[in-house]
């Protein structure tokens, strides 16, 4: 019997009722005892994903053909999304297992009417989940009005604090968010770090040599800075702050005399939360990937919270206009820094790709915007390259660039390697072709056999005929086989060429790039170099530089 509760309560008792109910229709239905039945629950878990514990145990036993029936109060708790329930439900058939609700307890899914039943309460489930979603939003505006803290982790400089209260006659949990005064300290670093600087990596940077850490303990990252940057819970609810969240078209869910200039901004619905099924998800082993994604802003709910503020209306709105410019200016970072490598180069702790990541208002001789490459796993503040060094971009651009004129003029060895490449190759073609030839004359007389033993099986006498049914089945399985080999080997000679094309092309770029390197576009100039280099991993001193004719 599979029995859920959406939520973890201590009262409703929901669970225990489920599986009352269930063990009893079960003895009395099957001649059975509570021993004979296998019980799997999960509380806390939304119906409409399919990714729950017990629900995926229960999977794994159908499979394994351990069960003989499902048991469960009603269809929704089984699920709450039609596809996944009628995907369970044809599995089941499959295999010779009841599926029994207690609710509706008619139906009998081996018949059409069973079926469309099923359908029609899956349906339902899915519709009454929306419904559900749909009371939650508004619950959500409801509580905005008190400017409560909802739960989840809280943010860095306060912790949630549980107060008693009598509502409507009854008593009632409420949380709020109360300071803790070191870590508000490194909050208003940050904020005064980054309006000097205008620059999310500068301002981590500093915060560690200054020895603030996050919650978890760690040194601050570029995006941990960004992220705590950008909310709102720090802000002081004034006048400043309402009008900017009203230009933006939030709705503001607190009383004029609530923006004091003393409590801080609540912002709600600010992300949205998806599961979406992988591609080899299957019915009896569902698989998601979890996207939280940042809503538009006019989609938030904003009021005034119950605790102090950290930073004036003031200063949080510079420092979203800054992290604005940032954007504009970093949105084709390549382009405004002029970057020739981005994604070639290496992380040479973990192997990563380094991207471009300018330096705001920095500027290189050329007038260029100074950048540096950096890892994309440190980065994102994922953990393991914090030691991984940001490289000087245009100084390494420019290294590469001499290293790849010195080529041509240091001696002939690399294009000794590619004339050898190319001859390799076009042996191996000469090779190939040889055996394509063979294969073809022997599929021809292959094709010329079966069509003499099926001329013979019209005059055959009954005992040989026979052995040319067995003759022409072996002549077949050849035939297929050959047939086989020469879509290889075809593929394998489509390959060679395209190989043998790029080789030209990487010659005639290095031949040509000392010439126009310093004519040529900046598109140009990236699309030869990534003809040119593979890749490039920095190793303290040391630049090694992978090219295209060059194995990985």
């Amino acid at each position: 019997m599979y029995a859920r509760k959406s939520k973890v309560t201590e009262t409703g008792k929901s669970i225990e009722i489920q599986k009352e109910k269930c063990i009893a229709l079960a003895c009395a239905k099957y001649g059975v005892t509570k021993a004979d039945i296998e019980i799997y629950e999960d509380e806390g878990k939304s119906g409409f994903y399919a990714d729950r514990p017990m629900y995926k145990r229960m999977l794994r036993d159908i499979e394994s053909g351990k069960i003989r029936a499902v048991v469960c109060y009603k269809i929704d708790r089984i699920s709450r999304r039609t596809i996944d329930l009628l995907s369970l439900v044809q599995q089941m058939e499959q295999k010779g297992i009841a599926f029994i609700s207690v609710s509706d307890s008619d139906i009998d899914t081996s018949t059409r009417t069973g079926k469309i039943m099923v359908s029609l309460l899956a349906a339902i489930a899915e519709f009454e989940r929306d419904i559900i979603a749909e009371r939650i939003s508004d619950n959500m505006y409801e509580l905005a009005k008190e400017g409560r803290w909802l739960g989840g982790t809280c943010p860095l400089g306060y912790r949630s604090k549980k107060e008693k209260l009598m509502v409507n006659g009854k008593k009632a949990a409420v949380h709020h968010l109360e300071p803790v005064e070191e870590q508000q300290r490194a909050v208003k670093s940050l904020f005064l770090l980054f309006l000097q600087t205008s620059s999310f990596t500068g301002t981590a940077a500093a915060l560690t040599r200054e020895g603030y850490r996050t919650r978890q303990g760690r040194e601050f990252t570029p995006r941990a800075v960004k992220d705590i940057l950008q909310n709102p819970v720090y802000a002081c609810a004034d006048e400043d702050v309402k009008n900017y969240f009203t230009s933006f078209g939030v709705p503001i869910y607190a009383d004029e005399q609530a923006f004091d200039g003393t409590r801080g901004i609540m912002a709600y619905n600010k992300t949205e939360q998806t599961k979406e099924l992988d591609v080899d998800s299957r019915a009896l082993a569902p698989k998601y990937t979890q996207r939280i994604t940042r809503r538009d802003m006019k989609d938030w709910i904003v009021s005034v919270g119950r605790h102090k503020g950290i930073i004036s209306g003031t200063d949080w709105i510079l420092a979203q206009d800054a992290i604005k410019e940032i954007a504009q200016k970093s949105a084709r970072p390549k382009e405004s820094s002029r970057a020739l490598l981005s994604g070639l180069v290496r992380c040479a702790l973990c192997g990563g790709r380094m991207f471009v990541r300018a330096e705001s208002g920095r500027k290189n001789p050329d007038g260029s915007l100074r950048f540096r490459y950096v890892c994309d796993v440190k980065y994102r503040g994922k953990g393991g390259c914090e030691k991984s060094p940001n490289l000087k971009g245009f100084e390494l651009d420019g290294f590469i660039i001499e290293e790849i004129c010195k080529i041509k003029e240091e001696g002939a060895s690399f294009s000794d390697e590619l004339l050898i490449a190319k001859k390799t190759l076009l042996v191996k073609s000469r090779e190939t072709e040889k055996e394509l030839d063979a294969l073809k004359k022997r599929l021809a007389r292959i094709d010329a056999d079966i069509q003499s033993q099926t001329a013979n099986l019209r005059t055959a006498p009954k005992g040989i005929r026979q052995a040319i049914y067995a003759d022409m089945e072996a002549l077949g399985r050849e035939r297929e086989e050959k047939q086989s080999r020469i879509g290889a080997i075809r593929g394998e000679m489509n390959a060679r060429e395209g190989r043998i094309a790029d080789i030209e092309q990487v010659k005639q770029a290095l031949l040509d790039f000392p010439r126009l390197v310093r004519l040529l576009s900046y598109e140009d100039k990236l699309r030869r170099i990534r003809r040119i280099v593979r890749r490039v991993c920095v190793k303290g001193d040391e630049v090694h530089i992978y090219l295209s004719s060059q194995s990985t």
